[in-house]
């Protein structure tokens, strides 16, 4: 009865798929799919067991649900586990549902209340441009004045800080859901604040998103922990005040060392009044009893992460397989933000079943989804004069920064047990800054093919003055290879070499996004081809000395995943 029952359910099915091949593109008849499709998973979800559905050939259950337009198809992968194999086993929702190209670059700007999405045009999309949220209005902000930011994105999924830092809010543009995460036991804030230069009153270093689609509906957020603070801060806070003195004065009557001046906090800046009476000894790294002697990070490291299937944190304690990055004291020097204008926490990639952390001490961290043991990996290069960015490319983890006009690529080789970076790409780019200079007109950035999306509120009306715009359809110039010669304006120095820096790789194509400083190109990593894109710059965004970019996040749609609820 049983088998009966489930041959009917396909029938229903089938028909009702042959039916809405025919005539897709009405609006009206796709409602009527989806719900025949609920109505059809319902009735055989409530009847079938497992059993009974595996009794059906796989190619013949495979046969009937390919014919379903993908969002009916979406309903009845999860009528059962058998079904939801047979979907996932011939990738039959992967051409339309999993992330698969470019929608657009988010970014998070210095001194803006808000991040905005650098948009491909529609026309590269492989579904309507109505359906991605561009401009994101369905998150719980609450209060418009309340700035907010993109921590990280993952396979469609956003990560954002919301209400001043005060909550981490889970979001999907495409299907337009989201969900606050509940407050982590010692977090009395998440995220940062855009105005503020300096983040260690956060109570981790950073916060990162691992989702994959393909394997799991369900998410998980990792916060990885500051670096212990310097032990004997903490003892002489301890200490009776009039010894505290004491032992201040006694430091005092040493002659004066900038050493101590610039280590009285974690990044170089002065601590409050109250921490300043609280004296620094001296320790000695080599010392074996100095806490800045221990291995860092830790053989046993504690973390916070979230799970959207159990809805709540935990404390996951992972095992450190390999050796250590260096010792607390070694990993320290290498300072939190180098320059003013790096990302308030460094950038992170997930890649088949683990989470990459690039992490302060040039290191990277592989976090696995699922077992305990992580790995350490050490960065190719720790220049303090240029942005690194971690992200996934077509060959995998991709490591690359921009140097004084030298763009540099490593690849992470995982092969025969051995887990290293190698040199991929190494490309002079001053001809390509050139090339960049030919957009500008009167020293404004002309637009391109792409552009931000942005409501019509906080425009500036000057900004569209003397702004051309060029289309990559339409102009020839706006695509060119390291060979051509270039002219250009006379708003910089004949010997600029360019201030470009990584905005992202493209996650399926050996291409890297350039910025500089709001000129945006797509730059081929095999042919050293470069296309201009557009000016990513708001015309809502306050013109300041202090302008710039923050962050920013290579955004790919899915429109199937995590299940959000409005919480």
């Amino acid at each position: 009865m049983d088998s009966e029952r489930a041959r009917k359910g396909l029938e229903l099915i089938d028909e009702q798929g042959r039916t809405d091949a025919d005539a897709r593109t009405a609006d009206e008849q796709s409602e009527k799919k989806i719900s025949t499709s609920y109505a059809a998973a319902s009735m055989c979800s409530s009847t079938m067991e497992i059993g009974s559905v595996a009794a059906l050939p796989d190619d013949a259950v495979a046969d009937v649900l390919r014919r379903l337009p993908f969002q009916s198809l979406a309903v009845a992968r999860c009528v059962c586990k058998s079904w939801r194999d047979v979907v996932d086993a011939r990738a039959l929702l992967r051409a339309h549902l999993l992330p698969h190209w470019v929608h657009g670059v988010f970014i998070n700007y210095i001194d803006h209340e808000r991040p905005h999405l650098f948009a491909a045009p529609s026309s590269t999309s492989s579904i309507p441009s109505s359906t991605v949220d561009n401009m994101l209005s369905f998150m719980p902000t609450n209060d418009d004045d309340e700035p907010w930011s993109v921590l990280d994105h993952c396979n469609g999924l956003l990560l954002c800080s919301i209400n001043s830092g005060r909550n981490l809010c889970v979001c999907n543009p495409a299907t337009r859901q989201w969900t606050l995460l509940p407050q982590c036991k010692g977090a009395s804030s998440f995220g940062f604040d855009p105005y503020a230069f300096n983040t260690n009153y956060r109570c981790y270093a950073g916060a990162y998103l691992a989702f994959d689609p393909a394997i799991s509906p369900h998410y998980r957020v990792f916060l990885i922990p500051h670096m212990p603070k310097k032990e004997n801060r903490e003892k002489l806070r301890q200490q009776p005040r009039e010894d505290r003195e004491k032992l201040r004065q006694q430091e005092l009557d040493k002659p004066f060392c900038l050493d101590w001046f610039f280590s009285a906090s974690e990044d170089g800046t002065l601590l409050a009044s109250e921490e300043t009476e609280v004296l620094f000894v001296e320790e000695n790294n080599d010392d074996p009893t100095s806490v800045l002697a221990t291995e860092w990070p830790p053989a046993s490291w504690s973390l916070n992460v979230f799970s959207s299937e159990t809805a709540q944190w935990e404390e996951r304690v992972f095992c450190r397989e390999g050796d250590p990055a260096g010792t607390l004291g070694s990993v320290r020097n290498d300072p939190s933000r180098p320059i003013w204008w790096w990302p308030r926490q460094r950038y992170a990639a997930y890649w088949r079943g683990a989470l990459y952390v690039h992490c302060r001490g040039a290191f990277v961290t592989r976090l696995p989804m699922s077992g305990n043991k992580y790995q350490v990996v050490k960065t190719p290069t720790n220049a303090t004069k240029a942005i690194p960015y971690i992200g996934r490319s077509k060959m995998g983890m991709y490591f690359g920064e921009v140097c004084q006009g030298q763009l540099s690529v490593w690849v992470l080789n995982e092969s025969c047990g051995q887990v290293e970076w190698v040199l991929k790409y190494q490309h002079d780019l001053r001809k390509q800054a050139q090339y960049m200079r030919s957009f500008y007109r009167d020293c404004k950035q002309m637009d391109g093919p792409w552009t931000v999306v942005e409501d019509n509120v906080g425009m500036h009306e000057s900004d569209d003055s003397g702004t051309e715009t060029t289309s990559g359809e339409e102009d020839s110039e706006s695509y060119c290879d390291s060979d051509d010669d270039v002219t250009s304006t006379d708003c910089f120095g004949e010997e600029y070499v360019g201030t470009f820096v990584i905005l992202g790789f493209h996650p399926y194509e050996e291409v890297v996004f350039l910025i500089e400083p709001f000129g945006t190109a797509a730059y081929h990593l095999n042919d050293t081809q470069i296309e201009y894109l557009g000016n990513s710059r708001p015309k809502s965004y306050e013109e300041s000395q202090f302008n710039g970019v923050y962050e920013s996040f290579v955004y790919t749609p899915c429109m199937i995943g995590a299940s959000l609820s409005q919480t």
